[in-house]
């Protein structure tokens, strides 16, 4: 028997040493870049694009069969200009199981991969032709041991929108790859794009199954960090974490410790939000899940807003999915001012048609300052909502008390991206110094006044259509009646039309326009029965001490107008005026009055104003008088009268 065995090896020596020198001949007389002209050739012959092998191609064949195919590219179809192109590619096979018909591939490295990937107007993709099937399909099994890719980039241009995105400093590392089975994938990326203006960088790590013949997708363990800007976004970074298993054709998810971590800076406020999903089950015959809460964090100039919600256990089908409900809580602080509040209402819900109902929301505040009557007030809140998300509708209704202040109204919204909103918004009165508190009054006591126009861009992506009639509205010491007006937009200009309210004793009717919302242009046409200035002009502390301090007008920067006033009869002071028509035009530089007309007690006044360096006002104007009586307006023995004549001021005639 020990001769049999001795024997053996040696037959097994002598097999490893004729195998090896086969080996060796074949890798003294076989030069693979003999075969690079043809390989070239085949290439232009069957997909009609250019192949560069730049220098040569080294093999190894054991323990492994192995290629270093160094740089390569490859041009695109029908054209001299590059598709991708890659600076060095290294390939390892598994000797044994090509015996069975088995392609088992070590890892595969690549470094310096660059594609250009385009999507035509007509739908198609400039690597359609490489993806055409040969006649005879390959019956070689596919496996890879792992991928390792590293400083690669691709960019893609859709050229039917005008996208474009561009990924750079891929690195990616994989485990083992076979066609329908799960992978683990590791990959870190930057992007940069146009639509939405997105640049970030992107962290990726978890066991992932990819099948798009079946369009089955799963990630398990997902633990990913998006960090950048994004959807108007500055400063980003987001975080999520959990096992997700998705047929969307279907409809069917899988949802287990999904977590999701968020904060940016969006128009100078800091938000923040954190979602949690435990467990989250829909199936074709099932739904259920066990409570989702979210809590939302916003914070700017030292105001901040707090936000919680829980949506509780779901049950039922995708077709009729129903909760206990939704509760929450929200609080805020600004300045001096808390306000507090929780919520709560059924929600129902049908997954195949995207249908959600929030049938009864109802909830109270309290709001909290010193400046408030009693320290505070309370108030309560109802609404309906129902969102149809496939046809991208939602319509609510609503109804809000507090205090005195009471507020009804309806909104309907047709289209998500650019909204199509009618509204009827109906108020008995509104105290906006309690609800808001007395903004004007603040930035007095501070001394700071904000100069800059609104931004109104919001508006460029919404048409509006609705009513607007509010009973009574008090905000800082003005008071507003009767107000009504049929107010529109449409992505261009906003308008109210057939206005008509009375402002203190002041009966107000016409048109107001606002356009240009990135930096808005007002433009009006205004009748107005009477105006009292004297309640709107307040003492000037200078003129008490006798201080020749010019006026600051500087708050007229932010004005940009253009429209026509008429008034009937206007009273300062002891003077009185009547059939004041004013063409006004303002663009932050200049405010002019041309033409301007008026009675002043008994003279016939008609000309032009203009006012220009806000900060330090120049006056210009041009006055036509017809007739002056100045013994009406200058007393005999008055000591003012000589103190104002001492008083030197320019003007210049224009």
């Amino acid at each position: 028997m020990n001769e049999v065995t001795k024997y053996v090896w040696y037959g097994i020596a002598g097999l490893i040493l004729l195998l090896a020198l086969v080996i060796g001949y074949f890798a003294a007389t076989f030069n693979p870049n003999d075969y690079k002209d043809e390989v070239i050739k085949l290439v232009k012959d069957k997909k009609e694009r250019t192949l560069h092998i730049d220098g040569d191609i080294k093999l190894s064949f054991w323990p492994k069969i192995g290629a270093n195919l160094g740089k390569l590219s490859i041009s695109e179809h029908q054209s001299d200009k590059i598709f991708a192109s890659v600076e060095r590619v290294k390939v390892a096979l598994a000797v044994m199981p090509l015996l069975k018909k088995e392609l088992v591939v070590d890892t595969v490295y690549v470094d310096g991969a660059k594609a250009n990937v385009v999507k035509y107007k007509d739908g198609q993709f400039n690597f359609d032709d490489l993806l055409s099937k040969d006649e005879e399909e390959s019956k070689i099994k596919f496996n890879i041991d792992g991928i390792n890719v590293s400083n690669s980039a691709v960019k893609y241009i859709d050229e039917s929108t005008g996208a474009k995105y561009h990924v750079t400093q891929l690195n990616m590392q994989s485990g083992h790859i076979a066609l329908a089975e799960p992978v683990d994938l590791e990959a870190s990326f930057t992007i940069t794009a146009n639509q939405p203006k997105t640049a970030a960088n992107i962290r990726l790590k978890g066991n992932c199954l990819i099948n798009p013949e079946t369009k089955h997708f799963k990630v398990k363990g997902l633990d990913g960090q998006l960090v950048g800007d994004l959807l108007n976004g500055t400063g980003m970074d987001i975080q999520a974490s959990g096992d997700i298993d998705a047929k969307p054709e279907r409809m069917e998810f899988l949802v287990d410790d999904l977590k999701l971590v968020a904060s940016g800076k969006f128009d100078g406020a800091r938000r923040s939000i954190d979602l949690s999903a435990p467990a989250l089950t829909i199936l074709k015959d099932e739904v259920s899940s066990k409570k989702v809460t979210m809590h939302m964090v916003q914070e700017k100039g030292g105001d901040v807003f707090k936000a919680s919600m829980v949506l509780a256990d779901m049950q039922g089908s995708p077709k009729a999915l129903q909760s206990s409900g939704i509760t929450g809580d929200l609080s805020a602080v600004q300045g001096k001012r808390t306000v507090t509040g929780t919520f709560s209402s059924p929600f129902l819900g049908n997954i195949e048609s995207l249908i959600f109902d929030i049938p009864k929301l109802a909830g109270n505040l309290a709001i909290k300052d010193p400046s408030l009557p009693n320290g505070g007030i309370q108030g309560t809140f109802k609404l309906s909502a129902h969102t149809d998300i496939k046809n991208e509708t939602a319509n609510s209704q609503f109804n809000l008390t507090i205090a005195e202040t009471k507020l009804t109204g309806d909104v309907d919204v047709k289209g998500f991206t650019k909204q199509n909103i009618k509204f009827n918004l109906i108020a008995d009165k509104l105290d906006l110094n309690k609800l808001l508190g007395k903004s004007t009054a603040s930035a007095k006591s501070s001394g700071k006044t904000n100069h800059k126009s609104s931004d109104m861009s919001a508006l460029n992506n919404m048409t509006l259509d609705g009513k607007l009639a509010i009973a009574s509205l008090v905000y800082d010491q003005y008071r507003v009646s009767g107000l009504n007006a049929h107010v529109k937009a449409d992505g261009n200009k906003l308008a109210l039309n057939g206005l008509h309210v009375k402002v203190d004793d002041s009966q107000i009717k016409g048109n107001v326009g606002i356009s240009n919302f990135a930096k808005p242009l007002y433009t009006f046409d205004l009748d107005v029965d009477s105006v009292d200035v004297d309640q709107y002009v307040v003492a000037d502390a200078n003129a008490k001490t006798g201080a020749n301090k010019p006026l600051d007008l500087s708050a007229l920067k932010a004005l940009n107008a253009d429209g026509a006033i008429r008034i009937g009869n206007l009273k300062y002071g002891k003077t009185r005026a009547s059939s004041v028509n004013i063409n006004l035009k303002a663009d932050g530089e200049k405010l002019s009055l041309n033409p301007l007309s008026a009675k002043v007690d008994d003279s016939q006044i008609s000309g032009n104003l203009g006012i220009s360096q806000f900060n330090n006002p120049a006056y210009h104007f041009a006055i036509n008088i017809a007739r002056l009586d100045a013994d009406r307006y200058i007393a005999k023995g008055d000591p003012q009268a000589k103190s104002n004549a001492d008083v030197k001021t320019e003007q210049k005639l224009t």
